[in-house]
C-alpha cells in the first residue's frame, strides 16, 4: 500500500503546485493592472487614452491565447505555459520603463502577449491533470486578493512592477515540476470553427456581459478615487471581490455548470446598476461582495462547460480566454469613450444593458442536445 499512498501523495502535491502557479501568476497580473489607469492619468492620459492602454493590452491577449490554445492541442501544454511565464516575467520588469503614454501602451501590448501564450495551455493542462476547476480559479482569485492588497500597501508602481516580475519569474520556475499531462491528446486536429459552433451560445453571452464589465473596470478606480477615496481604499474594494471570489469558487464544481452560469450572469445586472446609485462606502463594500459572486459563477460555469464539451480542450480554453480579452480590447476603449461623453454613471448603465442581452442569450428554454464527447449537456 505503500507506493500507493506515495503516489496520491505525489498527485496531490503536483496539484497543488498548479494552484500554486496559477496563484503567483494571477498576483502579477493583479499588482500591476489595479493603478494602470492611474499611472496613465499621472502621464497625461485623458479617459478614452487610458482606454487605449487597455484596449492595447487586450487586443494583444486576445489574438496570444487564441493562436496558443490551439496550437497547445497537438504540440502539447507545458511548452506553452513555460514560455508564457517566462515572457511574463520580463515584460513586467519592463513596465519600469513606461515614462510615456506611448511607451505604455506598447509595455502593456507585450504584457498581454506574454500572459496570452500561458494563460490557455495552463487552463488545459489543469483540467487534464484532474484539478477541481472552481478550486484551481479559487487561487487565481486568492492571486489578484493579494495584488490588490499588495497594491494598496506598496502604493508605488515601481514596486508594484517589481513585485510582478518576482511573482511571475517564481511560477515559471514552479512549472519545471510540471510533467507533460497523459491526457493530452496528441493526436487531436482541433478545429477552430467546430469548437466555436459547438458553444457558441456560452461565448457570445460571456462577451456580452463581460464587454460592460471591463468597460467598467478601467474608469472604476477614477470613479472611486472622485468620490474621494484614497489608493487604500480602493485596493480595499479590489480586495472584497476578490476574497468573496476565493470562497465561493471553491464551491461550484459540485452544482449544475448551467445554472451557475445563468445565476452568475443574472447577479451581474443587478451589480451594474448598484455601481450607478450607490456612493456609500459600507454598501459598495457590500456591492464588491456581491460581484465577486457574480464573476464566480459566471466564470466557473461558463469555463467548465466549455472544457467538458470535447476534446479540444486547449483551443476550448483558447476561445474562452480569447472571448474574455475580446471584451479587454474594446471594454476599456468603450469605457473611457463612454465616460468622456456621459461620466462614470453612463459607464454602468452600458454594462447592466450589456448584462441584459447576455442573459438573454444564455437562458432561453433550456433544452437538450448531443455533447461533443457522447454524453448529453444541457444548452441554454
Amino acid at each position: 500500500m505503500e507506493p500507493v499512498a506515495s503516489a496520491t501523495e505525489q498527485g496531490r502535491s503536483h496539484l497543488m503546485f498548479i494552484s500554486l502557479v496559477n496563484f503567483l501568476l494571477n498576483f502579477a497580473v493583479q499588482g500591476s493592472l489595479i493603478f494602470i489607469p492611474l499611472l496613465g492619468a499621472q502621464l497625461g492620459a485623458r479617459d478614452w487614452q487610458i482606454g487605449l492602454v487597455g484596449a492595447a493590452y487586450g487586443t494583444a491577449f486576445l489574438f496570444s491565447s487564441l493562436f496558443c490554445g490551439w496550437k497547445s492541442d497537438s504540440l502539447g501544454r507545458l511548452l506553452f505555459v513555460r514560455l508564457g511565464l517566462a515572457a511574463s516575467g520580463v515584460t513586467f520588469a519592463a513596465q519600469l520603463l513606461a515614462h510615456s503614454l506611448p511607451v505604455l501602451i506598447l509595455v502593456r501590448s507585450a504584457v498581454g502577449l506574454s500572459l496570452g501564450i500561458a494563460t490557455a495551455a495552463l487552463i488545459a493542462y489543469a483540467f487534464e491533470s484532474g484539478a477541481d476547476m472552481g478550486k484551481f480559479s479559487s487561487y487565481g482569485s486568492l492571486g489578484w486578493i493579494c495584488g490588490a492588497l499588495g497594491a494598496a500597501l506598496l502604493k508605488e508602481f515601481n514596486l508594484l512592477f517589481i513585485t510582478s516580475f518576482a511573482c511571475s519569474t517564481a511560477a515559471f520556475i514552479f512549472s519545471l515540476t510540471f510533467r507533460e499531462s497523459g491526457t493530452v491528446h496528441k493526436k487531436v486536429r482541433p478545429g477552430l470553427w467546430q469548437v466555436i459552433r459547438r458553444n457558441f451560445q456560452i461565448y457570445l453571452a460571456v462577451f456580452l456581459r463581460h464587454l460592460g464589465a471591463t468597460a467598467v473596470w478601467i474608469i472604476l478606480p477614477l470613479y472611486f478615487s472622485s468620490l474621494g477615496m484614497n489608493r487604500f481604499w480602493i485596493g480595499l474594494l479590489w480586495g472584497t471581490n476578490f476574497a468573496v471570489q476565493f470562497l465561493v469558487m471553491r464551491v461550484l464544481e459540485r452544482f449544475n455548470e448551467n445554472k451557475v452560469f445563468a445565476f452568475g450572469q443574472l447577479l451581474s445586472i443587478g451589480v451594474f446598476t448598484a455601481y450607478a446609485f450607490i456612493t456609500a462606502r459600507p454598501a459598495l463594500l457590500a456591492v464588491q461582495a456581491l460581484l465577486g459572486v457574480a464573476w464566480s459563477c459566471l466564470y466557473v460555469g461558463a469555463l467548465l462547460i466549455v472544457l467538458r464539451s470535447g476534446e479540444e480542450r486547449g483551443t476550448a480554453g483558447g476561445i474562452f480566454q480569447s472571448t474574455l480579452n475580446l471584451c479587454n480590447a474594446l471594454g476599456p476603449f468603450l469605457g473611457g469613450l463612454i465616460a468622456e461623453l456621459w461620466g462614470y454613471r453612463g459607464v454602468m448603465l452600458f454594462a447592466a444593458g450589456l448584462g441584459v442581452a447576455g442573459l438573454l442569450v444564455a437562458v432561453p428554454s433550456a433544452r437538450e442536445v448531443p455533447g461533443a464527447a457522447g454524453s448529453v449537456k444541457k444548452q441554454f
